[in-house]
C-alpha cells in the first residue's frame, strides 16, 4: 500500500489537470459599455501542468490558447465585439521542490469584455425573471408556523 501512495497522488494531479472554469458577469445595474450597449464579462481559468517547468504537458497553459478558447465560448453564444481586459499566467515551480520542478502546476486566467447577442440577453433576462419570481414566492409564504422565542442553548 505504501508503494501506491505516489501513484495515487500523481493520478489525482493528472485527473484535475487541464480543467477550465468559465464564469460570466451579466448584471451591471442597468449600466452599459462605452458604446452605449450592454456588456458582459467572461472569465476563464485553466489549471494545467508543465513538464520540467516550461514544457506544456496538460491543459491550455498559454495565453494564446486561452484567448482562443474564451472567444470560442463567446462566439458559440452569437456574441461579438471582444475586448481583453486581463490575462495572467502563474507558474508554480516553487511550490514543492523538487517535485514541482518536474511536474509544474500552471494557472492561466483570461477576462474578456464583450457585447452579448440578443439571444443571450433574452436568456439572462428570463433567468432573472424566474429568480425574482422564486424570491417573491419565498417572501410571500405563510411563516405563521415560525414562532419567535428564546434561543436554544
Amino acid at each position: 500500500m505504501r508503494l501506491l501512495r505516489p501513484f495515487v497522488g500523481t493520478a489525482l494531479l493528472f485527473g484535475t489537470a487541464g480543467c477550465a472554469f468559465h464564469s460570466t458577469a451579466t448584471h451591471w445595474n442597468g449600466r452599459v459599455g462605452t458604446d452605449g450597449k450592454p456588456i458582459f464579462v467572461k472569465t476563464t481559468t485553466n489549471v494545467g501542468v508543465n513538464l520540467l517547468v516550461i514544457l506544456p504537458l496538460f491543459g491550455n497553459t498559454t495565453i494564446d490558447t486561452m484567448l482562443d478558447e474564451t472567444s470560442g465560448e463567446i462566439a458559440s453564444q452569437g456574441s461579438d465585439h471582444l475586448r481583453v481586459i486581463q490575462t495572467s499566467a502563474e507558474n508554480y515551480w516553487h511550490g514543492f521542490p523538487p517535485f514541482t520542478w518536474i511536474l509544474t502546476p500552471v494557472i492561466t486566467d483570461v477576462a474578456v469584455e464583450y457585447t452579448p447577442s440578443a439571444e443571450e440577453l433574452a436568456k439572462v433576462a428570463a433567468e432573472e425573471r424566474a429568480a425574482n419570481a422564486r424570491a417573491a414566492v419565498r417572501r410571500d409564504e405563510d411563516h405563521s408556523h415560525l414562532v419567535p422565542g428564546e434561543p436554544r442553548r
